[in-house]
């Protein structure tokens, strides 16, 4: 990879919480950040150069791939909503034709990106429950559910677009704790109301990253030129859900106390909230056999580490 100056680095679906704090982090570094997105936000301290695309169509957009140094694909509905049928249809097809039209892009690029990343989830492993061996990339990625299907597809669709001189990496993404958006600020604020208890059995394992670690990790990626293929994104700590919210809890929770919330609970919660219970109540234990192996230095390595930081 060449030096990080002047790169050119394109972010499909890069307007949200994930894509703006890479995009910081890179324009810092004197890259040339573009942003593809379906419509400019206004009045906000936007980080790149803004691109208009549709996510599904091919047009002149695809000028701005050629001789890039990196690409992104961030794209994709979010997952916080209820999974009726349309809501179903707009997280996989949003996810599968961003995917499908970048690929058709650099079909047509005379010098298309070197790297091409594509975000993905680490909840396409099985369930796993109690003191047993955390899922890495050599793991079976067959796990049954709406979720897990959609990281398949989406996965397939991605490598069904390889072309040489073009590395490929699946970024299956944890949950990333940040103030700035996702999970993190919902959870905190939960906390502070005294509602930071264990979420239904609280055995449950979660996989989490640090905000700081997904742009680390991003950028690794990006510039390491040996690494292909799928790679999970998570800390090398996972933490039952029990764990989780009691150290959410020492943080953040008045007197360090909190109501669980039983299964029901979460579920009539999710009801009401407008989300899926799955969201809160799967067990995602998996860590990175890739980043250890190339040596990744994590800025947060344990939990307690990152809500430090987090709570300043």
């Amino acid at each position: 990879m060449a030096q990080l100056e002047k790169l050119k680095v394109i972010l499909a679906g890069g307007s949200g919480f994930l894509g703006q704090s890479l995009a910081n982090s890179l324009i810092e570094c004197g890259c040339d950040v573009v942003v593809l997105g379906r419509k400019y936000k206004k009045n906000i301290n936007f980080a790149g150069r803004f691109v208009e695309w549709d996510a599904e169509t091919v047009s002149d957009w695809i000028n701005e791939l050629e001789g890039a140094g990196a690409l992104f694909n961030l794209t994709g509905r979010s997952v916080d909503c209820r999974y009726t049928k349309k809501n179903r249809e707009l997280i996989l097809n949003s996810r599968i034709d961003s995917t499908r039209v970048l690929g058709e892009a650099i079909k047509d690029c005379e010098k298309p990106p070197k790297v091409w990343l594509n975000a993905s989830t680490a909840t396409i492993y099985n369930d796993l429950r109690g003191d047993v061996h955390s899922h890495d990339e050599s793991s079976k990625a067959d796990a049954p559910g709406f979720s897990e299907d959609v990281g398949r597809a989406w996965e397939e669709e991605f490598f069904k677009h390889a072309r040489a001189g073009v590395r490929q990496v699946a970024l299956r993404i944890s949950i990333v704790l940040g103030k700035g958006g996702g999970a993190f600020p919902v959870m905190k604020r939960f906390t502070e109301l005294g509602l930071g208890g264990a979420q239904g059995p609280g055995s449950q394992w979660m996989s989490w990253l640090h905000l700081d670690d997904w742009v680390g990790i991003a950028r690794f990626l990006m510039e390491n030129d040996s690494i292909e293929g799928p790679v999970n994104l998570a800390a090398p700590h996972p933490i039952t859900n029990a764990e989780f919210m009691k150290e959410m809890r020492e943080c953040f929770a008045p007197l360090g106390t909190g109501f669980p919330a039983p299964t029901p609970a979460v579920y009539i919660g999710a009801f009401f909230m407008g989300t899926a219970p799955e969201l809160v109540l799967k067990s995602r234990k998996v860590v990175s056999k890739v980043l250890k192996n190339m040596g990744y230095d994590f800025n947060h390595l344990k939990l307690s580490s990152a809500l430090e930081q987090l709570s300043h």
